[in-house]
């Protein structure tokens, strides 16, 4: 009977250790595995392509200056805007990880790049994104921004590769630059596994590599 009992004891242990084991799946854009969208083409607005084991994503515009904080619809109409998405391998109503290593071509304020989360289509999705005077969080419906928290930050000069994290706890979704806290955000629930990278006015970024945690 002793033996039998420690037999439970030994298998009750190892399946709460296996619940416990953490998913990982790494993206280092050898191939796009993901399905990423890519334009390869270049266009009037910009490009998104994978070559090289890198993700590059492009926007042009024109200097944009305070229409990022104001609003200005003409300046904002001169600018471009430019996206590339997956379907990110996690359950996003559970608690989960995201990072990048990322190079970002020049922080000015007359640009913005940044992550979205929540992706249902081009017109619907959340979106952190900011440059050297502020971060933003902005929620995207029907192709129009109706709800933003925005913080001023300033970005000091620094390597231009850097590592992007968001933390999903549930609850509270937090977005991290070299694992400094940019930004939390709080009350906002996630639907959709899409995920992406974001960037308005003249702007470039690079892709290294983005892990997926659960």
């Amino acid at each position: 009977m002793k033996k039998l009992f420690f037999t439970f004891v030994f298998l009750g242990a190892t399946i709460i250790a296996s619940a416990q084991e953490r998913f990982s799946y790494k993206e280092n854009f050898d191939a796009n595995t993901l399905e990423w969208t890519e334009t390869a083409h270049k266009t009037s607005v910009g490009t998104a392509v994978i070559e090289h084991g890198q993700l590059t994503v492009k926007s042009k515009g024109e200097r944009v200056g305070l229409a990022l904080l104001t609003g200005n619809a003409a300046d904002i109409k001169a600018a471009t805007f430019f996206e590339t998405h997956c379907y990110a391998p996690v359950d996003v109503i559970k608690p989960f990880e995201i990072h990048s290593r990322v190079c970002v071509e020049r922080i000015t304020s007359e640009s913005l790049v940044g992550v979205m989360l929540n992706y249902k289509d081009n017109g619907n999705y959340y979106c952190f994104a900011f440059n050297n005077e502020f971060v933003k969080f902005i929620r995207y419906v029907d192709g129009k921004p109706v709800g933003e928290i925005c913080q001023a930050i300033r970005l000091s000069k620094r390597n231009p590769i850097s590592k992007w994290s968001i933390y999903s706890d549930g609850s509270t979704l937090t977005f991290k630059i070299d694992d400094i806290t940019m930004l939390n955000v709080r009350h906002m629930p996630l639907q959709y596994s899409g995920f992406g990278y974001y960037t308005f006015g003249a702007q470039t970024l690079y892709v290294d590599w983005v892990e997926f945690m659960q």
